[in-house]
């Protein structure tokens, strides 16, 4: 089953296999902002405004309640988003 993702309450996307979200959402062309791919440098920090994810690598940098790395995490079910 997949999941979905929505970003900004405006554009929906099927997430697949790929290794991230970040890669999901190249895939998709969903503009994000990232540096690294790995978890340091924070580029890629997003709210997670419904839902959970799943970390595959993990997050080198702060992160208040609800951010996430969208290099670092797959999601675990359907999610929204704030960029």
């Amino acid at each position: 089953m997949s999941s979905t993702v929505t970003v900004n309450d405006v554009q929906t996307f099927c997430y697949g296999e790929e290794f991230s979200l970040l890669d999901s959402m190249e895939e998709h062309q969903i503009p994000v902002s990232y540096n690294c791919r790995g978890g340091y440098c924070g580029s890629c920090k997003v709210k997670l405004t419904s839902g959970k994810v799943n970390w595959v690598q993990d997050s080198l940098v702060s992160l208040e309640p609800g951010e996430i790395l969208v290099c670092c995490c797959v999601p675990d079910g359907s999610i929204s988003l704030t960029i």
